[in-house]
């Protein structure tokens, strides 16, 4: 895991700028950061990298990388847990001198050009800067597990791994109001583009970004439903065989490397079925098992999971998430939230990955993906409520409100929905709020199945099969069938909704949501019906978890900005 930053332009104290870049998210690398400085068309080109270890040896170079074969500069932030394989390809071709990702990376892209991307299985954002055509390439992983962010100011391009970052280096912090119209409206995290800052964008996921300093140009690199349609050609059986394949693969790229590793597992069936490919893989030494719980620990995964454990060496420790530690950690998300944090979960996730660095960890593992694309989630609309047609909203400010218009891909409205879910909306999302957790604490998050061919997989079989429950009587039959066997309880599916807020927690909302009078968003609400429906809960405006917490990310957002 890392941190990457840069500024191409004509910038004063371009070397100071950096630094104070970097210093923004240092918590992304805890080794002391590099930059490196050069000529760029008629300015400069400066980047900066913090960093932390992962599979990468220790005797690895420093980054930024510079390739004198090839003329690349290279900064990645991410694992390629394939490198060594895309490394034997390349040994006809060139000589390596190092045994780090970013040499191969570089390598890689002197040869095959964007092509190479394609190659790398895992998750990345990269940085390949040309020394001799004077050119920028940044570059973003398949489903955006990865973020990148870049702004212009002043002709100048700056670009970092987190918004802060951008900030850092001079770039405004101004909240964007018709992104967050749009999210308190219409419960929508905005087109791939979009970020919730005025001027600053996301690089959308699957896609490259080019500058020459001139012009810069995006370019998708990563097509889901050309994928898709190549594993539809292929007969079922090939489909069962491969997926099964690619499971074991990314639950042994899941336990790489000899840094300090923790399972993050719930008892459900992805667990089980990560559980049972370790098994065949092989445990690593000094293996242990997290699972967190909030409420009492009867009503929670956690005895099932211990069950699944039962049969291997890995031991398990209980993680009680109380309300006091999620009052705590509210102060936490406060510092450096750039977006919203929805519901009470993605609370106590945070409050757990903080554990997690305390118990020492610098990775953990999980199993998590399966159930959204094989089986009958939730999809986009049917799940997250707004606050219109409420009044609580100003009449200006609710006109800024836009519903995104989103390509379709496939014409089954199951697939069309999953991939709005999947390219668009609520999981890019989740994975940028916990990629920022997890690097605020330091601990690398694997999500052993968020596979790029497993996902394709899934969607081909849904052009075959509508049904969602078709789709699991597969999974069930070709992957589950076959691995597990038929003693393997699992914990009971719960429909439970997300709870209130407990006492301690509501004192805090109370007095945030009223300061919503004053400061810099006064003029988002008609104040007058926001707390008397705040505080007249048997009106039922605030009744439904998710409009809260639509409110109280918003108040986070504007505590983290002073």
């Amino acid at each position: 895991m890392s941190g990457l930053s840069g500024i191409v332009g004509e910038v004063d104290q371009l070397e100071q700028v950096l630094r104070h870049m970097s210093e923004a998210q240092n918590h992304r690398g805890r080794e002391t950061p590099v930059g490196w400085v050069s000529t760029f068309v008629d300015a400069r080109v400066g980047l900066m990298h913090n960093r932390m270890n992962t599979i990468d040896p220790a005797r690895a170079p420093s980054q930024p990388y510079e390739d004198a074969d090839t003329g690349l500069v290279v900064m990645l932030d991410g694992e390629i847990f394939n490198y060594a394989e895309v490394r034997d390809q390349l040994a006809n071709y060139y000589t390596f001198a190092t045994g780090c990702m970013c040499e191969v990376v570089a390598k890689a892209y002197d040869r095959w050009g964007d092509s190479s991307f394609d190659r790398f299985e895992g998750y990345f954002a990269l940085v390949v800067y040309n020394r001799f055509s004077k050119e920028l390439l940044l570059c973003r992983d398949r489903f955006g597990i990865k973020p990148l962010y870049y702004a212009t100011r002043w002709g100048n391009l700056y670009f970092a791994s987190e918004v802060r970052a951008l900030f850092a280096g001079g770039v405004r912090p101004l909240l964007s109001a018709e992104r967050w119209a749009g999210y308190l409206a219409y419960s929508t995290y905005g087109s791939p583009y979009e970020t919730f800052w005025e001027g600053v964008h996301q690089l959308p996921a699957g896609f490259l970004l080019r500058y020459n300093g001139y012009s810069l140009v995006e370019k998708r690199w990563y097509e889901l439903e050309n994928r898709v349609e190549a594993w539809r050609n292929e007969s079922s059986e090939r489909r069962a065989e491969a997926f099964r394949e690619q499971m074991r693969r990314s639950v042994g790229y899941s336990l790489m490397g000899e840094m300090p590793k923790g399972l993050s597992l719930d008892g459900g069936m992805e667990s089980a079925l990560f559980i049972a490919l370790m098994k065949g893989t092989g445990t690593p030494r000094y293996l242990k098992s997290y699972m967190p719980y909030r409420g009492k620990l009867h009503q929670s995964g956690v005895l099932w999971g211990a069950e699944q454990l039962s049969a291997t060496a890995v031991p398990l420790e209980q993680v009680s998430i109380t309300p006091a530690m999620l009052l705590k950690e509210l102060d936490f998300l406060s510092r450096w939230q750039e977006e919203p944090v929805d519901g009470m979960e993605m609370v106590a996730r945070s409050a757990f990955l903080r554990v997690m660095r305390k118990r020492g960890l610098a990775v953990v593992s999980g199993g998590w993906g399966l159930a959204h694309f094989l089986g009958d989630a939730v999809l986009p609309g049917d799940r997250y409520t707004s606050l219109v047609p409420s009044e609580v909203l100003s009449a200006d400010f609710r006109q800024l409100a836009r519903k995104p218009r989103y390509r379709r891909l496939f014409e089954s409205e199951n697939s069309h929905l999953k991939f709005c879910d999947l390219c668009y909306e609520r999981i890019p999302h989740l994975l940028r709020c916990v990629d920022k957790m997890s690097m605020y604490y330091g601990v690398q998050i694997r999500n052993a199945f968020l596979n790029h061919n497993l996902i394709e997989i899934a969607f081909a079989l849904a052009g075959d099969s509508p049904s969602g429950r078709a789709r699991r009587q597969w999974f069930d039959h070709e992957v589950v069938t076959p691995l597990l066997s038929g003693e393997v309880r699992l914990a009971p599916e719960s429909e439970a909704e997300e709870p209130m807020l407990p006492a301690e927690m509501k004192r805090w909302a109370d007095e945030v949501v009223l300061d919503l009078r004053y400061g810099r968003v006064s003029e988002w609400f008609d104040h007058t019906r926001l707390e008397r429906a705040w505080r007249h809960e048997e009106d039922e405006l605030f009744a439904d978890p998710a409009k809260v917490w639509k409110l109280l990310s918003l108040c986070l957002q504007l505590k983290s900005l002073g």
